[in-house]
């Protein structure tokens, strides 16, 4: 029988729980939409000892794994609506390849992947492995996760859905785009299958992720009381959105339709894919992030309006201190999320006094 945990030891969760519902709702609590408010945290500890090295068992053991994700938690001070979570993803942003046969590269700061194969001729060498050292090594620190945070903290999805993502690593960002223009049918395929092989992973481990939670949250983060699944494809900045359409997102909506809700985690670099994005029914939420390199973040509004209109809840992120109430003034606060920089805990506290509809 599953174990029910009220998370009483997240600070405010009750009224926390019954905003994000609300969100979901596409409503508005207390006169403010979600707002996530963080600044540098002065008392920051240092790093530990730890921290620096490069080995494989700093990353894929709980204790050292847990160790590092504390302390990076613990450089911001979090405020408003911000809850305790954390994010298991000890093989980085593309974890699904360390369970397709792609040996991961751990470094101080993430992981990362160097290509795997050549050509899609040599495809079928990147595939789910559920009998894989690392497979069996993320199902182990995940239970361990579980079992550390139950009532104490959310856990995030910890391997997201990322068909493009995928298979620009495995195969190499240059090779891929040669292939989108050359071998557009087999690049499809490779992406079908992906999917359906993360589809056989995400039903291994997302009962264990959820078996002692209240919920679910993702990296973002967004809390959710029905099934989600996680989604992004960063390197689409380098696709047209007719050839994403045509290649990569009949996959990513293989997996969008997975669960009763998807998130879609998209850079404003690469906005020429709002249209489509907006027309997808399978996406609940998309999760706009910022670009440095990308124009001034309030020029990427009509974009926002346009997700919003076409019923998306819409998660802006990171947004300046300076810029908060326009996006406030200029979007509407029904199914809205941002996270707001501020300088410190005074401008935190004054934002949260201040931003509301």
């Amino acid at each position: 029988m599953k174990t029910e945990y009220r998370y009483e030891r997240i600070p405010n969760w009750a009224l926390l729980r019954e905003r994000y519902l609300a969100f979901w709702n596409k409503q508005v609590l207390d006169r403010r939409p979600l707002l996530q408010i963080q600044n540098p945290n002065p008392a920051a500890p240092p790093p530990p000892p730890r921290l620096s090295s490069s080995q494989e068992s700093d990353w894929t053991t709980y204790d050292r794994f847990r160790q590092r994700r504390e302390w990076g938690k613990a450089q911001w001070n979090w405020h408003t609506d911000l809850f305790q979570y954390t994010t298991p993803s000890a093989f980085g942003p593309m974890s699904f390849l360390a369970f397709c046969c792609v040996q991961p590269v751990f470094d101080n700061n993430t992981v990362w992947y160097n290509p795997a194969i050549r050509s899609l001729d040599q495809a079928d060498a990147i595939h789910f492995d559920p009998d894989s050292r690392y497979w069996r090594l993320f199902l182990e620190l995940l239970e361990a996760c579980v079992d550390d945070c139950a009532g104490k903290q959310q856990i995030a999805i910890p391997v997201d859905g990322s068909p493009l993502d995928w298979i620009a690593h495995a195969l190499g960002t240059e090779n891929m785009l040669f292939a989108v223009i050359e071998q557009p049918e087999a690049l499809h395929r490779f992406a079908m299958r992906l999917a359906t092989e993360y589809l056989q992973a995400y039903d291994s481990f997302y009962p264990l992720l959820t078996s002692r939670n209240d919920g679910v949250c993702n990296w973002l983060p967004v809390w959710s009381d029905r099934p989600l699944i996680s989604l992004q494809d960063d390197l689409a900045i380098n696709v047209s959105p007719q050839a994403y359409q045509d290649i990569f997102l009949p996959a990513l909506r293989r997996m969008a339709a997975h669960a009763e809700r998807a998130s879609l985690h998209w850079h404003d670099g690469a906005r020429q894919h709002s249209d489509w994005i907006a027309a997808v029914p399978e996406i609940d939420l998309v999760q706009w992030g910022h670009d440095p390199a990308s124009p001034p973040f309030r020029a990427a509004l009509p974009h926002m309006q346009k997700l919003q209109a076409a019923g998306k809840r819409l998660f802006i992120s990171c947004v300046a201190a300076e810029d908060a109430a326009f996006f406030l003034d200029n979007l509407e606060p029904g199914g809205l999320i941002m996270i707001v920089d501020a300088a410190d805990d005074a401008e935190s506290l004054r934002l949260e006094q201040t931003l509301r509809v």
